[in-house]
């Protein structure tokens, strides 16, 4: 029997043909891409359920405790119904008087706190709500306290002797929206569950101690215009009440859109009101009695 003898040169141009190019690699990891993304999410995700969850330290939950007894008193706390993040109650915004004060950690009573003019030392207490992740530098700069939800929100208190007249506004940085200014309504307490809007539970609001529970050791503002104003020089922050935020979502709006201003120099209105429209034989001639 004769055994075939094959040279170097035509195994490694048999290999050559068997092997793939570079390119197939690249539109093969392309046409996977979508694939290969979802399956890292999956990955870190049972990782993140299998990593055992800190427990809250001593330090925490002591500066919790005392900021929960500065805020909650009978006129400001406000139960909450279970896996609701708003609460649906008949005359909920009521001043309750039933309410329990011991208030543990463990076993927190879900609620927010309304904010009222003594909420602490014949103080209103309002909140900057900032929705952007990456903002507690903000609270590391006024030295401050603050509430983080699950999804990186913060809420920063700040103690002020008077509302006055100003309501609920926008935060601006940038000209962009980044956050509210709670003036009034109600603020969710550390220790509540949070939930989407599917209903599944994603954690639990905290509170992180950074110095003092509130801006500047302490400071109590004699109005919200003052701190605005010292928030803006520290930070670039504005305050917006709602009527400006909408007035600059309608700018941005007409400065996007191309069309708009050829639309309106264009369009003229053609109806005209009923009574000055004029009956003809033709469209209305059981109205009109021919002589």
């Amino acid at each position: 029997m004769e055994v075939l003898q094959i040279s170097s040169k035509e195994l490694i141009s048999y290999t050559d043909t068997k092997r793939k190019s570079k390119t197939y690699w690249k539109t093969y990891n392309q046409k996977r891409l979508d694939y290969i993304v979802e399956k890292n999410k999956e990955n870190r995700l049972k990782k993140r359920l299998l990593k055992p969850k800190k427990q809250i330290s001593s330090f925490q939950q002591t500066k919790t405790n005392l900021l929960l007894k500065l805020l909650v008193n009978h006129r400001s706390f406000v139960p909450v119904p279970q896996k609701l993040k708003h609460p649906i109650i008949k005359n909920w915004n009521t001043d309750n008087y039933w309410y329990s004060k011991k208030i543990d950690l463990n076993n927190l009573k879900r609620g927010c706190v309304r904010i009222y003019q003594d909420n602490w030392k014949n103080c209103a207490i309002i909140w900057l709500d900032i929705d952007c992740k990456k903002w507690t530098k903000l609270a590391k700069q006024l030295r401050c306290g603050y509430v983080k939800s699950p999804k990186g929100h913060i809420r920063i208190p700040v103690p002020v002797r008077s509302v006055g007249r100003l309501k609920t506004g926008v935060l601006y940085y940038q000209n962009q929206k980044i956050g509210d200014a709670k003036l009034s309504g109600e603020v969710m307490l550390p220790g509540n569950a949070y939930y989407d809007k599917e209903g599944k539970k994603l954690g639990y609001y905290e509170y992180k101690a950074w110095g003092t529970f509130f801006p500047y050791q302490n400071k109590i503002w004699a109005n919200p215009q003052e701190f605005f104003t010292k928030l803006t020089e520290i930070s670039g922050i504005e305050y917006k009440s709602i009527r400006e935020h909408l007035f600059n979502l309608k700018e941005q709006k007409i400065y996007t859109e191309n069309d708009y201003n050829t639309i309106q120099e264009t369009f003229t209105t053609v109806r005209e009101p009923p009574w000055q429209k004029m009956i003809t034989t033709r469209e209305y001639p059981h109205k009109i009695g021919s002589n």
